[in-house]
Parts: structure tokens; sequence; C-alpha cells
């Protein structure tokens, strides 16, 4: 009898050893590997962010959004309805309907003509 004679369960075998709580843990620990720090954008950056949004809002243009989502980039297209200075957030108006962002949570703009 040789070893290619012998079946093998491969992993399957150590998954015994294995407890919920550990497999949930290794999940979370890969989670927040993949995370991102918010970066901090200098004076320059947040006024050319300002006037791109002024500049789709006022022309009516499609908008694509990079968001900080909880240590995650996330993507919100659209159109800008309104821009409030004094809470520090825009609307947005999407496919899913209204999305409130604020100023702090965005990462890049990019209008689309």
């Amino acid at each position: 009898m040789s070893n290619d004679d012998i079946q093998d369960r491969g992993m399957k075998k150590w998954h015994g050893f294995m407890m919920p709580e550990h497999i949930g843990e290794l999940k979370q620990a890969w989670i927040d590997s993949q995370k991102i720090n918010m970066p901090l954008f200098d004076e320059d950056r947040i006024f050319e962010f300002e006037q791109l949004i002024r500049y789709a809002k006022d022309y009516n243009l499609y908008v694509d959004l990079s968001l900080f989502d909880d240590g995650f980039e996330r993507k919100l297209f659209g159109y800008i309805s309104s821009i409030d200075q004094l809470k520090k957030d825009i609307k947005v108006v999407t496919v899913e309907g209204i999305e409130i962002v604020r100023f702090d949570k965005i990462l890049n703009v990019t209008v689309i003509d």
C-alpha cells in the first residue's frame, strides 16, 4: 500500500479542533486588518471638495462620492439635492432614496459630466 492509495480528508480533519468562538475571532481579526484610517486633508483639498460639490449641485450633475464608513471605503452615486453649511452635511439623491452625508466622511468627490 503506497501513500497515493490513502484517502486524506485534508483540512476537514482539523476543523474539529476549532471552536466556533475561535472561528468568529479569526474572522473579526481579518476584518479589522482590512480597515483603513481616516486620512487628514489640508485646507486646499477640503476647498476642492466643496467647490466640486457646489458645482455638481448648481448644474444638477451626477457625482461619485467615496465615503469613510467605519474603517472602510464606501461608494455613493447620485445627485446632490441640498447643502447644509450649518450642519455640515449634504443630501444625495440615489437610486435607493435620499442619503445624508457629513462633510467629514468624504474621502473623494468625482463629478461625472
